[in-house]
């Protein structure tokens, strides 16, 4: 039996870890992945060169991989609604502090559950659920510089190099490529450090603009809350050490409380600053400043 105690806790450790990472992908973003994969496969209805393009894995160049997938979901979302068209509006402005060398673009899923990811080359998908889930556009700004986050720092290119490498892809059609990303990036999470980067990278975004810097700490709040609602059982309630250090996106209320901490210290420092918060933007979908609100602007803590 002795000899058997190995073998034992080897098998014991396997299924931690397997556990382990069944939980890592049940973070606050997980969700049913039908509606996302319902525009995957379908057939390119242009003969669009670039798409049709044989390209090596291993000279994959972001600004054309992303010009590729900009493409393919043109084919098949809805660029000019007004959700589109609010979003890539206040793209537009924040962009503006990118160091990566093509624009940025989002594409609209159409899911009630409230959803953000990006993808290399400069795209952005969000959910209508995360439309709705969301209370200010200071707060949709912090989502947006996450996912910016997650692209200017590389997390994005060097995850999907490092897949196709794996999967042992010498290449493929800058197509087929298009939409093996997309299911990449739909089951996949960042680890807990990219998380913090890009956590950090949109705080400092937003303290670029005239948003509330408490639009972060918000978002995160506003997305645990939604958690909470359709899972009571979730990451958001528990505060075991092992799960937390194993979980690839840092506890919601740790980051929340983070960047509680981070808007306070800088909102004493500069105390007749006035911020913007923009709620009725959002409802709207209209962006700032090109629509503003005298009831928007605030100085201190936004109430």
């Amino acid at each position: 039996m002795i000899k058997l105690i190995p073998y034992i806790l080897s098998l014991l450790g396997f299924l931690l870890s397997f556990g382990i990472y069944k939980f890592e992908l049940n973070t606050i973003y997980s969700s049913t992945l039908a509606p996302f994969f319902q525009i995957i496969g379908k057939p390119i209805r242009t003969m669009n060169k670039a798409l049709t393009k044989m390209i090596p894995v291993d000279s994959l160049d972001e600004k054309e991989y992303g010009d590729a997938i900009k493409l393919r979901y043109k084919e098949t979302s809805e660029t000019s609604s007004d959700d589109s068209l609010y979003l890539n509006s206040l793209i537009q402005k924040i962009e503006i502090h990118k160091k990566k060398p093509f624009d940025y673009e989002v594409f609209i899923l159409k899911s009630s559950l409230p959803n953000a990811f990006a993808m290399p080359g400069g795209v952005i998908f969000v959910t209508e659920g995360l439309l709705d889930s969301l209370d200010s556009e200071s707060q949709l700004v912090a989502v947006l510089a996450h996912e910016i986050g997650h692209i200017e720092k590389s997390h994005c290119m060097d995850a999907i190099r490092f897949e196709l490498l794996t999967k042992k892809i010498g290449s493929d059609t800058l197509g087929a490529l298009a939409d093996f990303a997309f299911r990449f990036f739909m089951q996949s999470s960042y680890n807990k450090t990219q998380e913090s980067e890009a956590d950090d990278y949109a705080f400092s975004l937003l303290l670029m603009t005239d948003y509330h810097p408490m639009g972060e700490s918000e978002a995160f709040l506003k997305l645990l809350s939604n958690q909470t609602t359709r899972d009571t059982s979730g990451p958001g309630k528990s505060n075991h050490p092992i799960l937390e250090y194993f979980q690839s996106h840092p506890y919601l209320e740790l980051r929340a409380e983070k960047f509680k901490a981070a808007a306070e210290r800088e909102i004493s420092l500069y105390p007749e600053k006035t911020y913007y918060i923009g709620k009725k933007n959002l409802r709207e979908r209209k962006a700032y400043p090109e629509t503003e609100y005298d009831d928007e602007f605030t100085n201190g803590r936004n109430d």
